[in-house]
């Protein structure tokens, strides 16, 4: 038991210490632009594809889902345009991009330094005197915040734009009558909340990912290990950040 206690109180040091490392080099630099731009085009553009695919058919379903259990319950289903708008911009299209960010761009990272840690290129990096938190850390943080930032605003549009599509054709609103039920309930703050998710959810996949990549022990079965526990921890913080920030912006903004 000491033992666990132990291995958690020093892993939550050690990716504190990132962080802190990671926004000092924000600060201060060098800001390595042309790796930071590698990393928007390999984590923001090489993610794209999916999101839209998997946000797309969360639109469909949401008002699919929606519909049904308002019909059941009220009989009607004229506000469907609000209880969608404000389910997507609070949380579907917020959470789906940042797990698919995870599962995607996080478990290649931890996979990436993972490597570089069993076969001692990171070693070689200090012995360069390059700092890897540096060279390593600080690009793919600000690539990931820029990147899951605009992927969040992105995945909104094209949830809400699938989600009016299936309220149009199935349930028969037309595109005007829904669009100004929506801006009734949508305000900027949901906008803003949703912003705000999306840029805290960029910064903890980076940071988690190289954790456990420079934890990285015992050759390619270490690099699985590594690579799995990576992104199950990194599942579970943004769930618990999610529920944190939502009751915060609740107090807050609402």
């Amino acid at each position: 038991m000491k033992k666990q206690l132990f291995y958690f109180v020093t892993a939550v040091h050690d990716v504190f210490f990132i962080f802190g490392k990671t926004l000092l080099t924000c600060l201060k630099g060098p800001h390595r632009a042309k790796e930071i731009f590698h990393h928007i085009n390999q984590i923001g553009i090489g993610s794209l594809p999916v999101i839209l695919l998997s946000t797309a058919f969360a639109g469909f379903v949401i008002t699919g889902e929606i519909a049904f259990h308002m019909d059941e319950a009220l009989h009607t289903v004229e506000m469907i345009p609000g209880f969608s708008a404000q389910f997507i911009l609070r949380e579907i299209g917020v959470v789906i991009p940042a797990l698919l960010m995870v599962s995607k761009a996080g478990a290649a990272n931890t996979a990436e330094v993972g490597s570089m840690k069993v076969t001692e290129q990171i070693d070689a990096l200090r012995l360069l005197q390059i700092d890897p938190i540096e060279y390593l850390v600080y690009p793919r943080f600000v690539a990931s915040i820029v990147s899951l930032a605009c992927l969040t605003l992105i995945s909104i549009f094209v949830t809400l734009s699938c989600a009016t599509a299936i309220a149009v054709i199935r349930y028969h609103f037309t595109w005007l009558e829904y669009v100004n039920s929506l801006l009734v309930f949508v305000t900027p703050r949901d906008l803003i909340s949703a912003l705000l998710k999306g840029l805290v959810f960029g910064a903890v996949i980076p940071v988690i990912s190289c954790f456990y990549g420079f934890r990285c022990t015992g050759g390619a079965e270490g690099v699985g290990s590594a690579t799995t526990n990576s992104v199950v921890t990194s599942t579970i913080l943004i769930i618990l950040l999610d529920f944190v920030l939502t009751f915060a912006f609740s107090v807050l903004l609402y």
